[in-house]
């Protein structure tokens, strides 16, 4: 069933003809170099083959077209970006302890991302780890954004519900910590003069059982959402949080921001862009969690890129436990699985859209 969310969204066919039409002219740092206007090109491509081949392939391979489609929507992006080359600080082999600058260039090698466990039953157990070089933390340098933490190990049940899409259709075992939506965004003048009241949705139900109205435990599971890191609350603890009705299964909460005296033209739009990211288009932001030691929220280009390389990996490296996890009578993740894979062929050619043109704004 269609929600008023889906009716705002654009469909595929035209985002594909906006990327199609970028190929002409190469924007950003590639409107002036030949080898990155060429990578763009073909690498635009080449996703886009490699998008046409998922959407016909079932489900027991279709992890692997949709992970390098993204991963060569990533090569684009890089060429693009006015962010690369740059210099980072990477461990020094030859030093136990010590670090030494590195060289990023546009022209990004190896995934940069492992999966160090996939010899597993469950698909939220599956461990992935991110490299201090390669396409993945290349294409977040090339974004401006934070990548995974550096060799620490993260279960893909942690990065999950990160993908706004996973909420409808969840894994049986994830973390609570989901894409958080902004309901709506109003003035405040009680208590708390010239703030602004947000509220908070798609918080799982299984949250506010376990917060009620404690406000402290409130504010524990928000910590975790670096950019609501400044919001307060307008009453003392133990008193009514002021929950919201919402759909089944999810909670509504109100947090409160802004310094008094502050006006906003759209205070909508003004809260979108300091505490969401934008993810699907101008009407569609989402509040993103920090995920281990990030100290930044991560981008969802992030994690569907996470998510993606891991199932590739268990398609490839683990047949016979793929196969026991997509069987719908049996597994208790094919649901979800399938229901991931189906709107990442809706949701990846808009990302790598949206990043683009987020780059050349």
């Amino acid at each position: 069933m269609s929600t008023y969310r889906d009716l705002l969204l654009p469909d595929q066919a035209s985002i594909w003809r906006e990327l199609r039409g970028l190929r002409v002219r190469p924007p950003g740092a590639a409107s002036n170099d030949p080898n990155r206007a060429s990578t763009f090109q073909s690498s635009l491509e080449q996703a886009q083959q490699f998008m046409a081949a998922a959407e016909g392939a079932g489900y027991a391979t279709r992890p692997l077209q949709l992970f390098y489609a993204l991963s060569q929507g990533g090569r684009a992006i890089a060429a693009v970006s006015k962010f690369l080359p740059v210099e980072i600080l990477v461990p020094d082999k030859q030093n136990d302890g010590a670090m030494k600058a590195h060289d990023v260039p546009w022209q990004l090698k190896g995934h940069g991302i492992t999966a160090p466990h996939t010899s597993v039953n469950r698909v939220d157990k599956i461990i992935i780890q991110a490299g201090w070089t390669g396409l993945m933390p290349g294409v977040a340098l090339a974004l401006g954004v934070e990548c995974l933490r550096p060799d620490e190990k993260i279960k893909i049940g942690d990065i999950w519900p990160a993908l706004p899409e996973s909420s409808s259709v969840p894994l049986a075992t994830q973390s609570d910590r989901r894409a958080l939506s902004i309901a709506s965004v109003t003035r405040w003048a009680r208590d708390l003069p010239n703030c602004n009241k947000i509220l908070i949705g798609n918080i799982p139900w299984s949250v506010r059982l376990h917060c009620r109205e404690d406000q402290l435990k409130v504010k524990d599971f928000l910590s975790h959402y670096p950019s609501l890191a400044d919001c307060e609350y307008p009453y003392e603890n133990h008193e009514p949080m002021g929950w919201e009705p919402a759909p089944s299964n999810l909670a509504v909460a109100p947090v409160f921001w802004g310094k008094a005296g502050e006006e906003f033209p759209d205070l909508l739009q003004a809260t979108r862009e300091s505490k969401g990211i934008r993810y699907r288009g101008k009407e569609d932001w989402w509040i993103f969690p920090r995920i281990g030691g990030m100290t930044s929220p991560l981008h969802p280009i992030m994690a569907w890129w996470a998510v993606l390389f891991a199932l590739s990996m268990m398609a490839r490296y683990e047949p016979a436990s793929w196969s026991k996890l997509i069987g719908i009578d049996r597994s208790m993740d094919a649901n979800a699985i399938e229901h991931i894979l189906d709107q990442a062929l809706r949701v990846i050619p808009v990302l790598i859209l949206e990043a683009i043109t987020g780059l050349i704004r």
